[in-house]
């Protein structure tokens, strides 16, 4: 496959992306969708794809979605959501990640999935993000795993997230919480 020598990406990379911008779409959560998809790079084959949301059989309802804390204790994140479905097929394909970086504890589970590969947006430096900071701890994990990342470009994202001015209007203001 052939690279883009600016980015590293395929064009099968962007495609996949593009299928992951699609996917978020269907989040149910007002402040910030996501969309995962999972590929086994070998055939080009999708294994899962996932969106954050509330687990199954939880309803939707629009005052947990308004709360943030509670929707935040209640989500399953969209790369979560992959990787569940995805089970033992997991092993060795690459995370498609579009929406927010991906957090810590997502960094774990794909690295205990045995995925080689993230491409997603890479997170910020000198915000006061709770998601850039959780993004900063994923790229270290990602680092010392032997786990390949691929940030995907600004302008990249701003296309798959029109309206959105790419990455940085997807990422939660809130603040690093002091302690």
């Amino acid at each position: 496959m052939t690279q883009d020598a600016e980015t590293g990406l395929t064009r099968w990379d962007r495609r996949y992306l593009g299928l992951a911008a699609h996917i978020r779409e269907w989040s149910k959560d007002p402040r910030g969708r996501v969309g995962a998809v999972l590929v086994a790079p070998e055939l080009n084959r999708i294994v899962a794809t996932g969106f954050n949301g509330f687990p199954s059989r939880v309803e939707d309802d629009v005052d947990r979605l308004s709360d943030k804390p509670t929707k935040l204790d209640m989500m399953v994140h969209a790369e979560q959501s992959a990787l569940l479905f995805a089970g033992r097929e997991a092993r060795g394909c690459t995370l498609y990640v579009v929406g927010k970086p991906v957090c810590n504890h997502c960094a774990v589970l794909s690295i205990q999935s045995g995925v080689r590969r993230v491409v997603a947006a890479a997170p910020r430096n000198g915000t006061k993000s709770e998601w850039d900071r959780r993004g900063h701890i994923s790229a270290r994990l990602f680092v010392e795993a032997g786990l390949r990342f691929d940030a995907v470009p600004g302008d990249l994202l701003a296309t798959l997230m029109p309206g959105e001015a790419g990455a940085a209007a997807t990422l939660d203001p809130t603040p690093t919480p002091a302690g």
